[in-house]
């Protein structure tokens, strides 16, 4: 668990120590000062022209935001991939989390660089899992229990989905795949579907997902499968067999230069749902590493690669060959052993005991998390040094104290409430608290409470198990930060502006308020652009964010959408006259003159488009940005440094 909690942080502090600048212009060419080509290549777990449709668009997206690097896709086989690696042909890469193990162990990863979220109807998946499918007019096939000796269809045995994650749930029930079964190894999940719809398997093994996607595309007709030992899941939109696992990681490998890893995972995180990339991959984008141990412990249970590691014998290979010898050998022992485990048995009791006691002595003095010992009433009995570093109490500080010593007050009542009933019901709580170091300052903390009992059930005392979570939680929101602001100007993204919006429109109906939405896109800009390049632009750019956010009120949202696109939104307005004065702000501080570096003065204009929201009118949130687009491009029409409201 601390082996995979040290490579996410690794992950995100990738991501705060740098981001790209100075993307290229919408309006330019977005591949013309490419120098660098990156390999992207795709675990081909469906057939390659599936999959070229699917990731092609995800491709050309990161190759648009990298600006000076092209990104190439490459549809692999699990051998093609591993033959690639070695000849150092991938930059980066998409496979199932149990192939991502073996690449790790081989590839001096430090662990993923995100994961990839999937979408279907609309709700956002992160884990995967596996579907048994067989022919609806199969009855006899139910439960898993009735799997053996069954001829199955598989895609390979080094799917995850499709093979290793229904292996471990039969495993489970006792089943082998492979020894108890008849196995078809097919090569694709669809290969497996037309097996089962054929006739020439009984059953088949495929991922989550597969059969909405293929029912989606019509090429298969609803109703003709049926799922075997189905599970129901809260919020898990796809028909699944079995548990879930951590989808698919996005992985940089090791030639991959850190500022180019930065820029990838920059444009990963930034990728929304709405994006076309995204809506052809079937996906809601990325998230941060999700934690891939349960892939590591099915590994492991099953003897995977690269847990597959085993010794020539093992102790059941000696017993079937020799065990008449090592009866005949273990009775003699026995009984000549007897006599000598009477006389030293008590002494080695005791040296046995002293060696626990050593070892939970030194195992409760080099803790790295915090150890606190109470008595039932919550007066601190003993405490370790790891306690006194993360609070700044010494021992003599807070033994005989209350617990209560180290509270930051930031809880209410009811935190407490809910905290003693869960420990006094399942004798254990563990969450995050934020508690108070001796200096006064509060800092949040990850807390396990575990009750100790007598043997007759009586409680006796309480161990408290604490860590900081200081630098986690930075991190944490540093990432969201990135995710939702703009690279460049620091403004709202199209993502945050969405939120924004929408919540304004609601603010503006309950209040009986108007909004406005203003459309800005510079003009002349590119010319800036082409004239004195890429920096000078980007300098524009921060200074026109700055100066037009200052002409905007605390409770209005400045955003920029992409290259030299923004969007202002104006709320808690008595009327549409109210928000002038602000769009005449705005339009003036888009034409005035900006200096910058060197002392070189450039001049832009602005082309505003409005769309007004009042009480009662039904326009969702999309509707109205639309309408100040069309407005805009009217201004633009008409001769620029104007302002068009929608509608006229």
């Amino acid at each position: 668990m601390k082996g995979v909690l040290c490579r996410w942080l690794l992950s995100c502090v990738v991501l705060l120590c740098g981001m790209p600048q100075g993307l290229a212009d919408p309006e330019g060419d977005a591949y013309s000062a490419a120098d660098e080509t990156l390999t992207l290549g795709i675990f081909a777990y469906r057939p390659s022209e599936v999959m070229e449709a699917r990731y092609r668009p995800l491709v050309d997206y990161l190759s648009e935001q990298l600006g000076d690097a092209r990104v190439e896709l490459e549809v692999l086989g699990l051998d093609e991939i591993e033959s690639a690696i070695a000849q150092r042909r991938l930059d980066l890469l998409m496979t199932n989390p149990s192939h991502y193990l073996q690449v790790r162990s081989r590839s001096s990863l430090t662990g993923a660089l995100a994961t990839m979220i999937n979408a279907e109807q609309g709700e956002a998946v992160t884990h995967l899992g596996g579907v048994m499918i067989r022919a609806v007019h199969a009855d006899e096939i139910q439960a898993l229990s009735d799997l053996r000796g069954r001829r199955i269809a598989i895609p390979g045995e080094r799917f995850l989905g499709g093979f290793q994650a229904h292996a471990f749930e039969l495993h489970q029930v006792g089943i082998e795949l492979g020894r108890d079964t008849r196995l078809m190894e097919l090569g694709s999940h669809d290969a497996v579907v037309q097996a089962v719809l054929s006739g020439r398997a009984e059953v088949g093994l495929i991922r989550t997902g597969i059969l909405e996607r293929l029912i989606a595309s019509g090429e298969l007709e609803a109703g003709r499968l049926a799922v075997i030992n189905p599970q129901r899941l809260v919020d898990f939109p796809y028909q699944v067999s079995t548990r879930l696992y951590p989808e698919w990681p996005f992985i940089a490998l090791p030639q991959v230069a850190p500022e180019r890893v930065r820029q990838v995972a920059v444009a990963l995180f930034s990728l929304s749902p709405e994006h076309p990339a995204a809506r052809a991959a079937h996906i809601a984008g990325f998230a941060p590493p999700q934690d891939y141990l349960p892939v590591e412990q099915l590994a492991r249970t099953l003897r995977l690669a690269p847990f597959d590691a085993a010794p020539q014998f093992t102790w059941g290979d000696i017993w079937a060959r020799h065990w008449m010898m090592l009866l005949g050998a273990g009775v003699g022992l026995v009984l000549v052993a007897g006599l000598l485990l009477l006389l030293w048995h008590r002494n080695r009791l005791m040296r046995h005991q002293q060696d626990r006691l050593r070892l939970l002595a030194s195992v409760f003095s080099h803790s790295h998390e915090g150890i606190m010992i109470t008595g039932p009433a919550g007066e601190i009995l003993e405490v370790n040094e790891a306690f006194t570093r993360i609070t700044g109490y010494s021992r003599d500080e807070a033994v005989g104290h209350n617990a209560r010593l180290l509270s930051a007050g930031r809880h209410e009542p009811e935190f407490y409430a809910s905290l003693w009933r869960q420990l006094l019901e399942r004798g254990n709580w563990e969450g995050e608290v934020w508690n108070r170091r001796k200096g006064g300052q509060a800092y949040p903390q990850r807390l396990t409470i575990s009750a100790v009992t007598d043997e007759a059930g009586c409680l006796q005392r309480y161990v408290g198990l604490m860590s900081d979570i200081t630098e986690f939680k930075a991190h944490q929101q540093a990432l969201e930060h990135a995710a939702q602001h703009d690279v460049l100007t620091d403004l709202p993204n199209r993502l945050l502006l969405a939120d924004r919006l929408r919540q304004g429109i609601h603010q503006a109906s309950r209040d009986g308020h108007h909004l406005a939405v203003i459309f800005i896109d510079l003009d002349g800009f590119k010319a800036v652009n082409d004239r004195h390049g890429h920096a000078a632009g980007d300098q524009l750019l921060v200074s026109l964010a700055r100066r037009m956010g200052q002409e905007l009120r605390d409770s209005d949202t400045l955003a920029r959408l992409g290259g030299d696109e923004f969007v202002a939104v104006v709320t808690h307005l008595a009327s549409p006259a109210a928000g002038q004065a602000i769009i005449d702000r705005l339009l003036a501080a888009a034409s005035a003159p900006v200096t910058l570096a060197a002392g070189l003065e450039v001049r832009v204009s602005g082309s505003l488009g409005v769309a007004y929201y009042a009480p009662g009118q039904e326009v969702d949130a999309d509707t109205l940005l639309r309408q100040a687009d069309q407005a805009m491009y009217r201004a633009k029409s008409e001769g620029k440094n104007r302002v068009r409201l929608s509608p006229e």
